[in-house]
């Protein structure tokens, strides 16, 4: 070997095992595959010719509506989309008009398969040790048939379901069990507790009458209700402080925690509070002077300083998305599907 080509070799092994050492030492992030990795989901609940899906890039610049349909030769997720949940790289999205929830790739929104037997009026999902609970109305003349799913997340089959006793809303995990939210449309002021080893509802908790959202932060749930926020103990299952509602709001709504702070509606305003008040805030952050008639704040999220608003109009036209700055600048407003009723962010 000539000493050109062993210099030569030599240089080529050291610029390999600086290269080695240099991805070890500073792994690159895995972007995955797909155009919507890096934004703004947002469900369109739609009406009698089905619902849809928008996408809102990372710079909130520019809105893609109705991407379900374009990833899947113009199939629909089905009527009057409800939520979305996931897990990992699949996305579960929810439709109470035909009983059925589509599983796609959140990020490329490639149909992957469907639950579309033994659903009633689903709601909301969770997922905990790879199975999905699914929250199911059924009849709305009555809640003591309402249930949850157990789901098999490998083989998307109904394996067993959980009468609650209760209406069954909202649900959420923490902690290896599940929470449900036993209110709808304004009425209800339980919570139960699932079990889901046994798959039985275990406790109930009574809050306020008026129950409307609960929400997870900081290992603890918080209730809103007609008298104002819950904080709940989730170790003893009881409620260990009460934040008061003013007597200046006749009532509220959407409750939403970020940086340890209250978010939550009333009327056609959005408020804020800290977590630690005794008294939820009556000063507005902002009015965006709806005309709607029922839907105002229709969808309402906060996410990373940003406030994000769904407005359905008329119900029969496309609705608007409007951002606000947490001090209630306006930032940006956008025209998307029918009824725009939840945010997911990737």
């Amino acid at each position: 070997m000539n000493t050109y080509f062993k210099f030569l070799v030599i240089a080529i092994s050291a610029f390999a095992i600086i290269s080695c050492s240099s991805d070890d030492d500073n792994p690159q992030p895995v972007i995955p595959d797909g155009d919507y990795f890096n934004g703004v989901l947002i469900l369109n609940e739609g009406g009698s010719a089905g619902g849809s899906v928008s996408f809102l890039g990372a710079d909130r610049q520019e809105v893609v509506n109705d991407i379900f349909a374009e990833a899947n030769d113009g199939q629909g997720p089905g009527l009057f989309l409800q939520s979305i949940f996931f897990d990992d790289e699949k996305a579960y999205i929810i439709s109470n008009g035909s009983d059925l929830i589509s599983v796609v790739n959140r990020y490329t929104f490639e149909l992957l398969g469907t639950v579309d037997s033994g659903l009633s009026v689903p709601r909301y999902g969770t997922v905990l040790n790879g199975k999905a609970y699914v929250t199911n109305l059924v009849e709305f003349s009555t809640d003591q048939d309402d249930y949850v799913a157990v789901i098999d997340l490998e083989t998307l089959e109904i394996e067993e379901t959980v009468i609650v006793g209760g209406s069954a809303e909202y649900i959420v995990s923490i902690f290896g069990d599940i929470y449900i939210q036993n209110a709808s449309f304004g009425n209800g002021n339980t919570i139960s507790k699932l079990n889901p080893i046994s798959n039985t509802i275990t406790e109930t908790l009574q809050v306020g009458d008026g129950l409307n959202s609960i929400q997870v932060y900081n290992q603890k749930l918080y209730a809103l209700d007609s008298e104002g926020v819950k904080r709940i103990d989730l170790g003893t299952f009881t409620v260990e402080t009460e934040i008061n509602k003013p007597e200046a709001l006749t009532s509220v709504s959407n409750l939403r925690t970020e940086n340890d702070q209250f978010y939550y509606t009333s009327g056609t305003a959005a408020f804020t509070t800290s977590i630690s008040s005794s008294e939820l805030s009556s000063e507005a952050i902002f009015d965006y002077g709806s005309d709607s008639a029922f839907g105002s704040f229709y969808g309402f999220e906060v996410n990373e300083g940003q406030i994000y608003v769904g407005d359905a109009g008329d119900f029969t036209s496309n609705g608007s998305v409007f951002i606000y700055s947490l001090e209630g600048q306006l930032v940006k407003e956008f025209n998307v599907g029918l009824a725009p009723n939840s945010f997911y962010f990737q």
